[in-house]
């Protein structure tokens, strides 16, 4: 087991090392060459983009059209599923033998605490399965109802916020550190020259 900790030792050392280079040579580059680290940044901002996930968030995939035309055996085999979930766990499910045969807590208070675990998570399940029941019986009876709905919940669960949150570029930081790139070279270059020492020494 000791061999095991001192090869990942060494290959956290080595990794830290690569790292570390790397810094050293981005903050070589601040404090002297702030266009070329500028130019690195840019790419390293290109390859990271965000439009490459508005495209893929973008795409529209458009299920209720489907199902909506399939609400029959869709809807039906849902249905079935909710009531037979629902059939199960209020006359089938025994919490005391569940509890005894998987659970096998010791002691009186552990057996208290898992039947209020269970028992909640039961009926969690039994409120969630009629809810289920419920939303297959509107689709059946009345789709567009439940497609009035579906859209509500789509707008409430929409992408947008996300795209909104992923557009938004911080270029401020950019921009403060090719202006302040002398001060941030002096900052990150002893440091990271130091580190790059330190670790050089350790991996000998």
């Amino acid at each position: 087991m000791n061999i095991v900790y001192e090869i990942l030792i060494d290959s956290a050392l080595i990794l830290a090392f690569i790292l570390v280079v790397m810094v050293f040579c981005y903050s070589a580059l601040i404090l002297f060459k702030p266009k070329v680290a500028l130019q690195l940044n840019s790419r390293f901002n290109a390859w990271f983009s965000t439009e490459k996930v508005d495209s893929t968030m973008d795409m529209h995939i458009d299920t209720n059209d489907l199902v909506l035309r399939n609400r029959w055996w869709v809807g039906s085999l849902f249905l079935a599923g909710a009531l037979f979930t629902l059939k199960y766990l209020l006359i089938d499910f025994d919490a005391d033998k569940f509890i005894s045969f998987v659970v096998s807590p010791h002691g009186n208070l552990a057996k208290i605490f898992s039947e209020i675990i269970v028992i909640s998570i039961q009926w969690l399940w039994v409120f969630t399965s009629f809810l289920g029941a419920a939303a297959c019986g509107l689709f059946l009876v009345n789709p567009a109802a439940f497609q009035r709905l579906s859209h509500k919940l789509d707008t409430h669960y929409s992408t947008e916020h996300f795209k909104e949150s992923a557009d938004t570029v911080c270029t401020a930081l950019d921009d403060w550190v090719m202006k302040n790139h002398v001060l941030v070279g002096l900052l990150l270059f002893p440091g990271s020259t130091y580190l790059v020492v330190f670790l050089l020494m350790t991996l000998m």
